[in-house]
């Protein structure tokens, strides 16, 4: 295995989605901050974009932001991402602490928190984020919908409200996770004419299939659009690795996918 990701291995990568914490339908999805770095330290990370998983399902999105922030604290590698749920009405306050804790983004799970993207309070979210230099991290889903528990069920963030939030996002860094290449697509139709996507990456852990799928978005023009995130422990980070290592594709695009283009958007 390890002589097959060795491509993706030489590049350094950074993985833009990925989780600490017990996911609660299934036993085996669980990974501590260490299990992450022991990740960063085999395959040859530079950095991971981490969020805890119980922000996603606990009572408050305080108590998971704090075990994240004191589990990451010892590898630098490992950047807090906090879940806000911007339907709560203290979420400017733990916008602010967040940042005072030394966050560096802010990840939106609606179909989790059950909100509509449309609602005032994600643009103003967003607008602060502007202000203060934080990109925005979009999970429009976090498992493929046919392994959902039946009691479990989350939407995926809706098309129209994906385009909606980006023409309010402006120039803010905004990196969209779980959609596939066709479902970008369909986002893109509903913005408006000329509207830059420059400062937008879709993660590609929802694209790691069919085996030609990254080649095929080289070779549309899209290189930029895309970077390496793998969703770990929720997926297994392996399977898009291999795909970065095995596509046909150039070295330059190989390297650009899996930490040039996210190197650009998180500065």
């Amino acid at each position: 295995m390890m002589h097959l990701l060795e491509p993706f291995v030489r590049q350094q990568a950074v993985d833009l989605t990925a989780f600490i914490g017990q996911w609660p339908t299934r036993l085996e999805i669980r990974a501590g901050a260490d299990d992450l770095s022991a990740m960063a330290d085999k395959y040859g990370l530079e950095g991971i974009c981490v969020s805890h998983i119980a922000s996603v399902f606990g009572f408050d999105t305080r108590s998971g932001n704090e075990a994240l922030f004191a589990e990451t604290a010892a590898d630098g590698r490992l950047w807090p991402v906090a879940i806000l749920n911007p339907a709560e009405a203290a979420w400017d306050l733990e916008l602010e602490w967040a940042v005072q804790s030394g966050v560096r983004g802010i990840r939106l799970v609606p179909g989790y928190h059950d909100y509509s993207l449309l609602i005032p309070q994600v643009g103003e979210l967003a607008g602060r984020l502007n202000e203060l230099g934080l990109p925005l991290h979009v999970s429009a889903r976090l498992e493929d919908d046919r392994l959902q528990h039946p009691r479990f069920r989350a939407k995926a963030a809706p098309f129209h409200e994906l385009a909606e939030l980006l023409r309010l996002c402006g120039d803010l860094p905004v990196v969209i996770s779980g959609l596939k290449v066709n479902e970008w697509d369909r986002v893109k139709e509903l913005l408006n004419d000329g509207h830059h996507t420059e400062r937008v990456l879709l993660d590609l852990w929802f694209t790691n299939g069919p085996l030609a799928a990254i080649a095929a978005l080289c070779r549309s023009g899209q290189m930029k659009l895309a970077a390496y995130g793998s969703c770990t422990p929720i997926q297994v980070m392996e399977a898009t690795a291999l795909q970065l290592a095995s596509a046909n594709i150039s070295d330059s695009d190989r390297a650009a996918l899996c930490r040039g283009n996210a190197r650009r958007l998180l500065g």
